[in-house]
């Protein structure tokens, strides 16, 4: 009867056990459906890549130094980043990454996390929307924002979307923000950041309609000028802006 009655205390404890560990599974799990769908349309147009060509690794916390290089290829960057001729003060740096850090010190993109280090730890959702504030042409050396609290003008800017868990960052998270910015218009430059990309040549029209949807038309004599259908931007209020000769 003791035996009995242990064996079912047993497995008692054993099936409470077992569904707390399922709860605890199911909590941690997310939906990377769209980030996954979105960081192939970055990948299409050049902004983006994985781990491999078939792995975009989206579930893993990116390092301080992935999401510097995430923000590079989006701002279309690589190229001139790993051009190389530039400097940083960081010793923590490995040396694949020295060409992307470096201009990204140049560029006032990152300053590290001191004087001679540029930080090895994970990527915060604050750095992540830090780095991409900067690079819209915010600053939190002017008082634009705080660089440990940049939510309020992220979210106002556009380059913070719901689905982006500011908490438990991840890579998926890194690919939302990455595509959000694309419609977020530069500071004082009345563009979105696709626009200066297309203007740029970073990717053609079709290719930005084919990847994303979205709508950038070319017009005009002698100059590049776009217009953009509102509903492709959020209601943003753009028609034609003109970009130069």
């Amino acid at each position: 009867m003791q035996k009995h009655l242990l064996r079912r205390i047993a497995a008692g404890f054993l099936a409470v056990l077992f569904a707390a560990l399922a709860l605890s599974v199911s909590a941690g799990a997310r939906d990377l459906s769209d980030a996954e769908a979105k960081a192939r349309a970055l990948k299409t147009l050049g902004l983006f890549r994985g781990v491999s060509d078939t792995d975009f690794d989206l579930d893993r916390a990116p390092t301080r130094t992935e999401a510097l290089v995430i923000l590079i290829r989006v701002l279309g960057k690589e190229k001139e980043a790993t051009a190389g001729g530039r400097t940083h003060p960081f010793t923590d740096v490995p040396a694949w990454a020295n060409d992307y850090v470096a201009y990204a010190y140049q560029t006032g993109l990152t300053k590290g996390v001191s004087a001679t280090e540029f930080g090895t730890g994970n990527a915060s959702g604050a750095m992540m929307l830090t780095f991409m504030l900067r690079a819209l042409g915010y600053s939190d050396a002017a008082g634009d924002f705080s660089w440990n609290d940049p939510f309020s003008l992220a979210k106002q800017a556009g380059i913070l979307p719901d689905g982006v868990d500011t908490a438990d960052f991840r890579r998926a998270d890194a690919v939302l923000v990455s595509f959000a910015a694309l419609k977020a218009t530069v500071k004082g430059a009345g563009i979105t950041l696709a626009q200066k990309l297309f203007a740029a040549g970073v990717f053609t029209a079709d290719a930005y309609a084919s990847a994303t949807g979205g709508k950038l038309t070319e017009t005009g004599g002698g100059k590049k000028v776009f217009v953009a259908d509102p509903a492709d931007y959020d209601g943003i209020g753009l028609d034609e802006v003109a970009i130069g000769d």
